[in-house]
């Protein structure tokens, strides 16, 4: 689950990067913005997965990465409704 959970991280950071090269993130860049900062709460969540963590804080390493999915999660979902309002404008 750990990579799954990179790999969504990396693709959210990469939306921005691709919106503006089709040139769309001009019209909608605080919800790339929202996206991206997901992306990197996913990488931070996958971070506490690391065997240092659970090896010597197993409810740290749990409940962090748990907490920034979450956090993760609901910047994805904030800045999904962004654009779509912004692209429902035009």
């Amino acid at each position: 689950m750990a990579m799954e959970l990179l790999y969504l991280g990396v693709v959210c950071m990469l939306l921005p990067v691709f919106a503006e090269y089709a040139k769309i993130r001009k019209g909608a860049e605080k919800a790339f913005n929202w996206l991206a900062v997901g992306g990197i709460s996913f990488i931070l969540a996958t971070a506490f997965g690391v065997n240092l963590w659970i090896t010597y804080i197993p409810q740290l390493a749990t409940y962090g990465g748990m907490l920034f999915e979450f956090i993760g999660w609901l910047f994805v979902l904030i800045g999904a409704l962004l654009a779509i309002a912004t692209f429902m404008k035009k």
